[in-house]
């Protein structure tokens, strides 16, 4: 089981960003094999604010979030008061950004690995919470 940051859904929109063939693959290898992939609701707001701030094309953003949500291995997550607090250590502990210590809290809390481009998680989870870049989880997918 995975749980994917929004900087990998993003970047396997953007065709502009570095890295974006090897995202898209791990995504699309993740939805063929029908791999669970296990995200917090914020995804959603997240992907469609980031489409719609580098295309200014809103409806595209919300079709994006929308075509995401409704993948047949995703499972959304809301943020609950027990996902909020295990975020809130996960935040304070580490000096993660909310949204990062979210995505983290996800994954802790369903043994999933995280995918991320976030070099904040990436080094600041490290013993708490498996992290891998795309081109890293790729082999392993």
């Amino acid at each position: 089981m995975y749980t994917i940051d929004a900087s990998v859904w993003v970047n396997s929109f953007d065709q502009r960003e570095a890295g974006h063939t090897v995202s898209r693959q791990v995504l699309t290898t993740l939805r063929t094999q029908g791999v669970a992939i296990i995200v917090p609701t914020l995804a959603l707001v997240e992907v469609a604010g980031a489409v719609s701030r580098t295309r200014q094309r809103p409806g595209r953003a919300q079709s994006f979030a929308a075509a995401l949500s409704g993948l047949p291995n995703i499972r959304l997550v809301p943020l609950d008061s027990s996902l909020a607090q295990l975020a809130l250590q996960l935040a304070a502990q580490h000096g993660l950004r909310g949204a990062d210590a979210i995505y983290a809290a996800v994954a802790l809390q369903s043994n999933s690995t995280l995918i991320t481009l976030d070099n904040e998680q990436l080094t600041r989870l490290t013993g708490v919470v498996a992290t891998l870049t795309p081109t890293a989880a790729l082999p392993f997918i």
